[in-house]
């Protein structure tokens, strides 16, 4: 499953949607040798200037500027998101004609593991059923399925809650650390206690993306979640130890748990699906395809000191 998928030398990637802090990992964690080239047609942060990264602008509403951006390669790592709007499904099935046109024969996507939002599957895997219910879910949905029909080989990786530096997921966590007073954060411990968190780090995401764009032999379209979910320490209690600790904050370890239920009826209350209390991804598929997702407690410290120093130098 692992052999190198290009017989007639490396293969050529482009990618695009990359100026946020997904596509930053990405450019920090590719092999050095044949970099890719990062498409940009809104954004073009600093970051990325001072990459060394060869970079394109391209307008994706003129199909003849999107083929000559993508000429010379033959694989594409999509990191454009949906919102919600509709925007994203039509985008891409107006750029399906210049993929074809362009060559590109193999496409990585990011999906999220937010289109099993509905499920009341208790160990979800790459065949569970989807269930979206919102109108971003769905865009999820439907982009999966216009990038598995546009491209000969497609990696579609459905990712979870990916954190690290310029991303929003834990951000929240640590401004709660920061601000809430002793008694709401053990009220949280106890509800929550240590419900699954589903996060993965920017650096596990890049290291995926690369993987499936260089390393793995693709027949079709394979899905692959890509979560950490297999690391014990994946859950809300170790988040908030963790928050705690490098924002200086009292222990909540000692703060009881309350019965499952009860954060069950919570959620009911407020209208959301009950059953992800209990939810679990499978990392199975991904380890047989030779990623590594190791390393999130490691990762997770990392990222709470440098919220904590980022917190600390704006009280400066």
């Amino acid at each position: 499953m692992t052999s190198a998928p290009f017989s007639q030398g490396a293969p050529e990637v482009v990618v695009l949607g990359g100026t946020g802090f997904v596509g930053r990992a990405l450019a920090k964690t590719w092999p050095a040798a044949h970099r890719p080239r990062y498409l940009v047609h809104r954004s073009f942060p600093d970051w990325l200037s001072d990459s060394g990264i060869a970079v394109q602008r391209v307008d994706l509403d003129d199909p003849g500027n999107v083929r000559a951006a993508l000429a010379g390669c033959n694989v594409l790592i999509n990191l454009l998101r949906p919102d919600g709007h509709g925007w994203y499904p039509d985008l891409l099935r107006r750029l399906g004609p210049s993929f074809r046109e362009a060559g590109l024969r193999r496409c990585v996507h990011a999906s999220s593991i937010d289109v099993y939002a509905g499920s009341d599957q208790a160990l979800i895997e790459e065949e569970t059923p989807v269930q979206p219910l919102s109108p971003y879910e769905k865009e999820h949905c439907e982009t999966e399925r216009i990038i598995a029909g546009a491209f000969p080989e497609a990696a579609i990786l459905r990712l979870g809650a990916v954190f690290g530096p310029g991303g929003r997921n834990v951000v929240s966590f640590a401004h709660e650390m920061v601000h809430a007073s002793f008694p709401k954060l053990a009220l949280r411990r106890a509800l929550y206690g240590e419900r699954r968190m589903y996060l993965a780090s920017a650096d596990v995401v890049a290291r995926a993306l690369a993987h499936f764009a260089l390393d793995v032999h693709i027949d079709g379209c394979i899905v692959v979640l890509v979560t950490q979910d297999d690391d014990p320490d994946n859950n809300f209690a170790f988040l908030q130890d963790t928050l705690a600790e490098s924002f200086g904050r009292q222990s909540l370890r000692n703060v009881p748990a309350l019965p499952p239920a009860t954060l069950s009826l919570a959620l009911r209350l407020r209208g959301l699906p009950s059953q992800v209390v209990g939810r679990r991804f499978s990392a199975q598929k991904a380890k047989s395809f030779g990623l590594r997702t190791d390393g999130f407690g490691e990762a997770l410290r990392n990222y709470a000191r440098m919220l904590a120093a980022e917190a600390e130098e704006r009280r400066v």
